[in-house]
């Protein structure tokens, strides 16, 4: 079912005019709620689907969004190159469908080399936006600012205030991770990180944790994950054991199993014999005899905020910069 005669008729059962109708579909943010779930049960119930391409042709579109990712080069360090991390690309790519499958657009995914290519391609003739994933250096944020198209940039790009982003908060992060393990009676805490002058959410997260301590807090610097948080937990076991120290916050999960498989080697349980406490909340339950105490990003709700806001700039264009903050969430822990 489709057409404008459809169109109307969905309009009548759910007691809205047609253009409230194509808004839904087209710019859902400049609907209510109320509105707009009126509008999709009337469209469950009478079948019916907006014509994607016949809504391009009468816009003078080409019906298309792009989620772009960069390939991260000679980034060693770079967290989405680990296998372990592919679990965020899906949860993203979850959030942005759940908003562009129910629009008149359709997506496409298109990987870069390197933020230059942005500019070899005529993106007024791919796509009606762009919606980039995971900007973290000035470079991608300015080729994405280049566009003659709507473009949204995320999800770790508080700083970039030039550009419509859609970010997370991750000095707010360390503050939830530091106040979590303060509530829960400890006081020697650590912090283990890597790479905090080249890796600006690393800096956010432990500023955020010094910030919800109140004070500062030793800085352990290692390599980025397993690996990394192993050598880093040996070098201060025996100031755990002695209780020098009694808690752990780690910049991300990923660092945090090396920190696990260290304490367990060393017949030391998390939760327990120490605090412990990681970021990005990867699914780790299935793996892990315990929940470890982490803080989750959203990533499906940044992105979902993303396609929203790319929606509403590609039916208004003249919109300034906008930044959306998605704030990250506690996520307590259990000991093992």
């Amino acid at each position: 079912m489709d057409g404008k005669n459809n169109r109307d008729k969905v309009a009548a059962l759910a007691g809205v005019s047609s253009a409230t109708v194509s808004r839904v579909y087209n710019n859902p943010d400049r609907v209510s709620a109320v509105r707009k779930e009126a509008v999709l049960k009337a469209a469950r119930t009478l079948g019916y689907s907006p014509d994607k391409s016949a809504s391009a042709l009468r816009r003078k579109g080409t019906g298309q969004i792009s989620l772009v990712s960069f390939v991260k080069k000679d980034r060693p360090w770079y967290w989405g190159n680990f296998p372990a991390s592919k679990w965020f690309f899906t949860d993203a790519l979850t959030g942005i469908l759940s908003v562009v499958d129910s629009s008149m657009f359709r997506l496409n995914l298109k990987t870069l080399q390197s933020p230059e290519d942005v500019k070899r391609i005529r993106w007024d003739q791919e796509c009606d936006g762009v919606l980039f994933y995971d900007v973290d250096e000035e470079s991608e944020a300015l080729a994405a600012a280049s566009l003659d198209v709507p473009a949204v940039i995320s999800h770790h790009t508080s700083q970039f205030t030039e550009n419509h982003c859609c970010t997370t908060d991750n000095f707010e992060g360390g503050r939830l991770a530091s106040s979590y393990l303060k509530e829960s009676g400890y006081i020697r805490p650590v912090y283990i990180s890597y790479l905090p002058e080249l890796v600006v959410p690393n800096r956010d997260r432990y500023g955020g944790f010094c910030k919800g301590w109140g004070s500062d807090v030793p800085q352990i610097l290692t390599s980025p994950g397993k690996e990394g948080g192993y050598e880093a937990t040996r070098r201060i076991l025996e100031e755990i054991k002695s209780g020098r120290i009694d808690s752990i916050g780690v910049v991300n999960d990923l660092t945090a199993i090396g920190v696990i498989q260290c304490l367990q080697d060393h017949q030391l349980k998390p939760g327990k014999d120490l605090g412990l406490i990681g970021y990005d909340n990867m699914p780790l339950n299935y793996v892990l005899p315990f929940q470890l105490a982490t803080v989750d990003l959203k990533p499906s709700l940044i992105y979902k905020e993303a396609a929203k806001m790319l929606l509403g700039l590609i039916a208004d264009p003249r919109s300034g910069a906008i930044i959306n903050t998605i704030l990250p969430e506690l996520v307590p822990g259990e000991s093992v």
